[in-house]
């Protein structure tokens, strides 16, 4: 068969597997369909089989392909490398529809190349995007905006100007949403007042009859206020606060100040079911309210929990720091247990709440371990536990000497790192937590206020990226002593350069990490290797041991710390410039963020892990030449058996 047809026909065969999603299927039976491997492999076949430069109706026999491995969540390698090599004149004569299927296709892999990226922007602004419906529009503004598109010249002008004269009241709620969040992602500034675009977009949204909800609803309350639209987002909050999700009240409680989070995090409470996560909400809405001294609303919420009969250990200490004397208080120790149906991380922190002695850090972080440890099915991943913990320990502890220090956390989780972080800084130091979830926040708020480390330990909500552009109006430069991370390992290396350009680290900060193996963190380790080599870090300790609970399976601790040499100026050593990772090691940085998105479908066992985790530590060894520099394991053996595995891939 000729190399063309073969890819047509293998495309269409794609396609028709990719709908059985709708028709029910599930992505894990697809993932592994004997079908969908044969079809990648023929593919492959015909692609490295074509004669180049390739028609424009071969091109389009190619998005349709990629369209339909996108939809399955599996990455193939040669059509995206096919993709990106088409020259100028096959992407100019492919059809406006075709053009935006691809780059939407595209975008769902996350692949970080700025060099295409600039591609793709100067196609479309050269191209135009008014031939397309706007549901297809909203579709490539969405994934214009996933691609940070918005960073090259007339990205934004292009999309802001196609929406201007689009017919929106055909979309829908979801594609409004996200049409906005898009528009504000792409903008290069804050909107001090509303462009006619954003005024029409958001009209639209608020005569929908099914309000935006969940991650939609917090997406578009970021975007509003963003867009000079201040007050529809206001009305939009008044009318979903009722039933709106973790994602709006985490958006919520990052724009609100302490005064208002209090009042908030009420109306959270009010959507909690389970008793225990409830009572912790409210524990959370009184921090905050004393945090602001308003000793009014903290009696007002003590009052509203003995009413309910929701008093905690967590609350008599409040109640005691307060002064308060409440009528019909109930007796201590209060509830500690977290209520029927309760999700396994408040059940966690009620085992602390019964079993720590309060004040106690050191009881406090015991009692999350003895619980994690009790059965598999609450087993907590904590990074900083076991062999993963004592590597970060002595090295916060070697950082201390003595003298206080601030350091930031990326991913509270529970409080159990952050504790972690201030008994071996030091009582005088304090650590500022981010956490994107906000029942998960306010459970680690409870279990840092149970440790009696309220006062040094400050968790915020919201997303890192917006937390630390607040920081840099709070701290003055240089102030940031230790970074910890622990959160979505897919934008440690962003969020590491965002925390770099702020100005906010000081000379001599340390940089540590862990999940740089599994799930994996290639871009990181690549970005880091490099700013090493450019004198930006003096040292690099990339620390081989077990994950937390899997004796066999490795991960990887990174340390990293900052240069002392007096001839680089701080403002110039905090600028990283590193070179372009290798092409592979973009790919396998896409493949680890698939891998996470499998497990949470139920799609990845231990077993698969381990292989995994195999596969990627050979990647970095072959594409980048990275490899580990130490082993901390306490057996030999697991190490071994650990590095035996071998992995047969999900994607091609």
């Amino acid at each position: 068969m000729d190399p063309a047809e073969q890819l047509a026909f293998a495309a269409r065969k794609a396609e028709q597997l990719a709908a059985t999603l709708r028709q029910g299927r599930r992505p894990r039976e697809v993932t592994v369909d004997p079908e969908v491997a044969a079809c990648a492999a023929e593919i492959r076949q015909s692609i490295l089989s074509m004669q180049q430069p390739v028609s424009a109706a071969v091109a389009a026999d190619l998005v349709v392909g990629l369209s339909a491995f996108a939809k399955m969540r599996i990455l193939h390698t040669d059509m995206l490398n096919s993709l990106r090599d088409l020259p100028r004149k096959t992407w100019m004569d492919l059809s406006m529809p075709i053009l935006a299927e691809a780059v939407t296709s595209y975008a769902q892999f996350q692949l970080e190349d700025p060099e295409f990226n600039q591609y793709l922007s100067d196609l479309l602004v050269s191209r135009g995007v008014q031939r397309i419906g706007a549901a297809k529009l909203a579709n490539l503004t969405y994934a214009a905006a996933t691609l940070n598109l918005g960073a090259f010249e007339g990205v934004h002008s292009l999309f802001s100007a196609a929406f201007a004269g689009a017919e929106v009241g055909r979309l829908g709620t979801f594609d409004l949403s996200r049409t906005l969040w898009s528009l504000a992602r792409l903008a290069p500034d804050v909107y001090e007042s509303a462009p006619p675009w954003a005024l029409k977009l958001s009209e639209a949204l608020l005569r929908q009859k099914k309000p935006p909800f969940g991650y939609s609803l917090g997406q578009v309350l970021w975007a509003l206020p963003r867009l000079g639209l201040v007050k529809d987002s206001e009305t939009l909050w008044q009318k979903v606060k009722g039933k709106a999700g973790r994602e709006a009240y985490a958006e919520k409680l990052r724009q609100a100040d302490s005064s208002s989070q209090a009042e908030l995090l009420r109306g959270l409470a009010e959507n909690c079911e389970a008793a225990g996560l409830q009572a912790a909400v409210l524990n959370a809405a009184m921090l905050r309210a004393m945090a602001a001294e308003q000793n009014s609303a903290a009696d007002q919420i003590l009052q509203l929990m003995a009413d309910r009969d929701l008093w905690t250990p967590v609350t008599y200490r409040l109640a005691a720091r307060l002064g308060s004397s409440i009528k019909g208080s109930p007796a201590a120790p209060g509830l500690t247990s977290p209520g029927q149906r309760a999700h396994k991380y408040v059940r966690a922190l009620y085992h602390a709440l019964a079993k720590a002695k309060p004040g106690d850090a050191a009881s406090a972080a015991a009692a999350l371990e003895s619980f994690s440890r009790s059965s598999k099915r609450a087993w907590l991943k904590f990074g900083a536990a076991d062999e993963k913990g004592e590597v970060l320990e002595e090295a916060w502890k070697s950082l201390s000497q003595g003298q206080p220090r601030l350091a930031l956390e990326f991913g509270t989780f529970l409080g159990y790192s952050a504790t972690k972080m201030v008994r071996q800084l030091g009582r005088d130091s304090r650590v500022i937590s981010f956490e994107m979830d906000p029942e998960v926040a306010c459970l680690a708020m409870n279990f840092v206020e149970l440790a009696g480390l309220s006062d040094v330990i400050d968790v915020r909500i919201g997303q890192c990226e917006d937390l630390v552009q607040q920081l840099k109006d709070e701290l003055p430069p240089g102030s940031v002593d230790a970074v910890y991370m622990d959160h979505n390992q897919m934008t440690y290396h962003q969020d590491l350069s965002q925390l770099q350009e702020s100005g906010l680290l000081s000379k001599e900060v340390l940089f540590a990490a862990t999940q740089a193996l599994k799930p994996g963190a290639p871009l990181l380790l690549w970005n880091l290797h490099e700013a090493q080599k450019a004198g930006i870090f003096s040292e690099l300790d990339i620390v081989s041991s077990p994950d937390c609970g899997f004796k066999e399976m490795e991960d990887w601790t990174v340390l990293a710390k900052a240069t002392t040499t007096r001839t680089r100026s701080l403002k110039r050593r905090q600028a990283v410039t590193t070179s372009k990772a290798p092409r592979e090691l973009t790919l396998l940085a896409a493949e680890c963020n698939l891998m996470r998105w499998r497990t949470a479908q139920g799609m990845v066992d231990e077993a698969r892990w381990n292989e995994f985790v195999q596969y990627v530590r050979d990647g970095m060894q072959k594409f980048a030449g990275i490899t580990s520099t130490r082993d901390y394991w306490p057996n030999q053996r697991w190490r071994d058996a650990a590095r035996k595995h071998t992995y047969e891939r999900l994607d091609y």
